[in-house]
């Protein structure tokens, strides 16, 4: 059984510092891990610096497309778990806040695996905003569109297996959590 654990949430949520840590601690636990990010293809994201992440329908197509290529390799190691620092449910969230039909979005998802379980990790726009003063990403921070992927994440999360966790608080707090679902949902597995 591939059981692909998808942390999302918006930008500024601690989706890289989350997913470091659950593998870590899968690893201690004695499980095989693959940890790994999207966008994964480093000459893909030299495409999407090209589009100056302005195209929605573009940037769906290219970030499936780099999903398709990333997945080929990474599911042919042999693990326990597949830890994503995003997954399909990111090019819904961020590309439906850009207005593009969620149906669509996800139709062009429908031949990945479904996630295991995706862990949404939800804060404030503000609190996102505080987060990344020193980002220096290409890609636009405006409050409003964090609001509208934040909005997009919170309606999704059915469809995409997904659990919500509040990051407002200590990440030590928000980790425990993460954890603790997977606990739950392995001994119910």
């Amino acid at each position: 059984m591939q059981r692909i654990i998808a942390i999302e949430g918006i930008d500024g949520s601690g989706k890289s510092t989350v997913s470091r840590a659950l593998a870590t601690y899968l690893i201690k636990k004695g499980h095989k891990v693959v940890l790994t990010h999207e966008p994964y293809n480093e000459g893909l994201i030299e495409l999407l610096e090209l589009t100056r992440w302005k195209d929605p329908v573009a940037l769906s197509l290219l970030f499936s497309a780099d999903r398709a290529l990333h997945l080929s390799e990474v599911l042919s190691k042999e693990a326990d778990f597949y830890v994503f620092d995003r997954y399909y449910c990111s090019t819904v969230a961020y590309q439906g806040a850009l207005g593009l039909d969620l149906a669509w979005l996800f139709s062009i998802s429908s031949k990945f695996p479904r996630p295991w379980l995706t862990v949404i990790l939800d804060l404030s726009v503000d609190t996102a905003l505080k987060r990344l003063k020193n980002d220096t990403l290409a890609f636009s921070r405006k409050y409003e569109s964090l609001r509208k992927v934040r909005e997009v994440y919170l309606k999704i999360k059915d469809e995409c297996n997904g659990v919500v966790v509040n990051a407002e608080r200590p990440l030590e707090d928000v980790i425990a959590d993460v954890i603790s679902l997977v606990e739950s949902r392995l001994s119910t597995s």
